[in-house]
């Protein structure tokens, strides 16, 4: 089994020099050792001898529940954050809106002990625990699970609530783990859906085995390896509508004062759901005038 480590400096170099020189030598290289990744976390996920349960035959039940996490509670989150979450309470007057807390949790989830006590020993990041948090929710609830920089301008699509799964698919053209099939950032499910149950216990059985990280992603290559060892779970990802191609377009705009033409571009945009950052330097002027994104922070930016 090739190091991680070794693996992920190989692919930053192999693409940097393919982004430097053009030559299609680095970009396979790159594409080489994508594929030694994949295969050395899957033989890590194989390890874990998982198995899938079988589809359930109750009839599946819409969850119209929205789940949104800041740990430290929404008191004490930056303005984006705030703002974000205000958007979605705004466009999903239908749904409950859950935002998790640090204190909360333990009120919707009992995590088994080792995940717990490795998230309180600080061996589980917050990052990592989240991506265990959602998953057992959506298994057990079903809903939607939204990071807190999800900014929103329209209703939610019905098919998120309909669909047993699906997420902000988009057409891939770039390297995405996901190949444009989900966004860890947004994922939807009904209750009891067994390709979220089994990426949860991916998650739940690594921690049994493992106190160290290996990869950051995890979550990701889990989903994946869902799709290409089990058929049921591509046909689910397939079945799902793409509505995800324009989850950055808002970004296209954000530091500058929006005109006619942007205002246009967003309205016509069938989704309205946008992947934001709270470590991003966005403008908030242009020329004197209020940016996009200073109007998204004062809650006067309204389409």
């Amino acid at each position: 089994m090739m190091n991680l480590n070794l693996i992920n400096k190989l692919i930053k170099k192999t693409r940097r020099w393919h982004k430097k020189t053009g030559l299609s030598l680095f970009q396979r290289a790159a594409e080489h050792f994508e594929q030694k990744k994949k295969e050395t976390l899957f033989d890590v996920i194989d390890a874990l001898k998982i198995q899938p349960e079988s589809a359930s035959n109750t009839e599946p039940a819409q969850s119209r529940i929205i789940w949104v996490c800041w740990f430290q509670g929404l008191e004490s989150a930056p303005e984006l954050v705030k703002r974000c979450i205000e958007s979605v309470q705004r466009n999903t007057p239908d749904a409950q809106v859950v935002i998790l807390t640090d204190d909360n949790i333990p009120d919707y989830l009992s995590l088994p002990e080792h995940i717990e006590a490795k998230y309180q020993a600080g061996l589980i990041s917050k990052a990592q625990y989240s991506d265990i948090v959602r998953c057992s929710l959506l298994y057990q609830y079903g809903g939607i699970w939204m990071d807190a920089t999800v900014f929103m301008t329209k209703a939610v699509p019905e098919s998120f609530y309909e669909n047993s799964f699906s997420s902000l698919r988009f057409d891939s053209g770039e390297n995405a783990t996901s190949q444009g099939f989900w966004t860890a950032y947004f994922l939807a499910s009904q209750k009891g859906n067994t390709l979220v149950k089994l990426v949860r216990d991916i998650l739940y059985r690594y921690w049994q085995h493992h106190d160290i990280l290996l990869e950051y992603f995890l979550i990701d290559y889990s989903f994946l390896y869902a799709r290409e060892r089990y058929p049921q779970f591509r046909e689910l990802m397939n079945a799902q509508p793409v509505t995800g191609n324009n989850r950055f377009l808002i970004r296209q705009f954000i530091s500058a004062a929006p005109d006619a033409a942007a205002v246009e571009t967003l309205n016509r945009d069938p989704v309205g759901i946008y992947k934001l950052s709270h470590k991003e330097q966005y403008r908030t002027a242009d020329n004197g005038k209020p940016t996009l994104y200073s109007q998204i922070l004062d809650d006067t930016f309204r389409l």
